[in-house]
């Protein structure tokens, strides 16, 4: 009886250990803000929620011209590096964003213009808190 009642204990025990040996899920946060680089609270546009995520590519040289955002978008660069150039209040604000760093815009006081001056084409996941029929950005002339 009591080598029966130990087979069930180490059946137990090896249960649990597997059980307790599965893989675990990693979350890791990318990134998160409330304020753009130019110090400046988003706001979310009225309509019917949508959000969009794209991936854009920057090859060496090049730029995405002078925008706006009119709902927040997040920019976190998976490859290479972004340089972020923003006008703010009339000054030029220069940030160089690497892999694994990201940014929040959104403000249609702060437009801005994104380059890859580095060696290697850079990438980033680009998130919009938009909604239907919004356009992602609005270019500046």
């Amino acid at each position: 009886m009591q080598l029966k009642q130990l087979g069930w204990a180490a059946g137990l025990m090896l249960l649990s250990s597997s059980v307790q040996a599965a893989p675990q899920p990693e979350i890791q946060e990318l990134f998160k803000a409330s304020r753009t680089p130019g110090d400046r609270v988003v706001a979310y546009p009225q309509g019917t929620p949508e959000m969009r995520v794209v991936r854009v590519g920057l090859p060496v040289g090049a730029t995405i011209p002078l925008h706006t955002h009119p709902s927040p978008v997040v920019v976190v660069v998976t490859k290479g590096a972004m340089t972020n150039v923003r006008l703010v209040d009339g000054n030029e604000v220069v940030s160089v964003v690497r892999p694994g760093d990201g940014f929040l815009e959104g403000h249609s006081d702060e437009p801005h213009y994104v380059t890859n001056k580095g060696p290697e084409p850079a990438e980033a996941l680009v998130t919009f808190a938009s909604v239907e029929g919004l356009p992602n950005m609005i270019p500046i002339q």
